[in-house]
């Protein structure tokens, strides 16, 4: 018989041991795989929602987008050309004055208008009405992506055969979105 040493053992060499057994590699790599997977999406979504802001917290579905300065921009624009063209008046004119304020006006608008420009004209045209106005201040009060309201502070200045007058105007201006462009819907005086 072959002599043996008794400390001597059978098996694998050493560093055989060392190593986790094949199966762990497979668990482990599977593992580190699916985290590397879930980083890039949360990262893409996070680089996402960074390029497309939101009024809502970080939800997939979350809601409208924030009111872009632009938008912003163009509905302070058009009410304001609204409350100068309002007061800009011409009596020997009337068609040009209805004219232009037409151009900011939705079709509701427009036709809502129709009556109280025709009672105008022949006024207006016997006083030799002739007004020029000025905003003194304008600002967003409310604003969405079709909807918009527009605080105008403007005055005027009115001559007419009977005289002149000086008017104080403060407008709420309600605008919507008509085409990808803003339009008055309805302005109302406010104290």
């Amino acid at each position: 018989m072959p002599d043996s040493d008794p400390g001597e053992t059978t098996g694998p060499a050493p560093d055989a041991a060392a190593r986790p057994p094949a199966r762990w590699r497979v668990v482990l790599t599977a593992v580190l795989g699916t985290a590397l997977v879930l980083g890039l999406v949360a990262a893409g979504y996070l680089t996402y929602r960074l390029s497309h802001p939101t009024t809502e917290p970080f939800r997939p579905t979350a809601g409208s987008a924030v009111v872009q300065d632009a938008d912003r921009r163009d509905a302070l624009d058009v009410a304001e050309q609204f409350a100068l063209r309002m007061d800009t008046v011409d009596g020997k004119d009337f068609d040009g004055y209805v004219k232009g304020i037409n151009q900011l006006l939705t079709t509701k608008a427009r036709t809502e208008n129709v009556k109280t420009f025709d009672a105008m004209k022949q006024s207006y045209a016997a006083a030799d009405v002739k007004g020029k106005g000025k905003v003194l201040q304008r600002g967003v009060a409310d604003i969405d992506a079709d909807s918009a309201t527009v605080l105008v502070a403007h005055d005027a200045d009115v001559t007419t055969t009977q005289g002149d007058i000086e008017h104080h105007y403060r407008w709420s201006v309600e605008l919507v979105k008509v085409d990808g462009s803003w339009r008055v819907d309805d302005f109302t005086p406010v104290n």
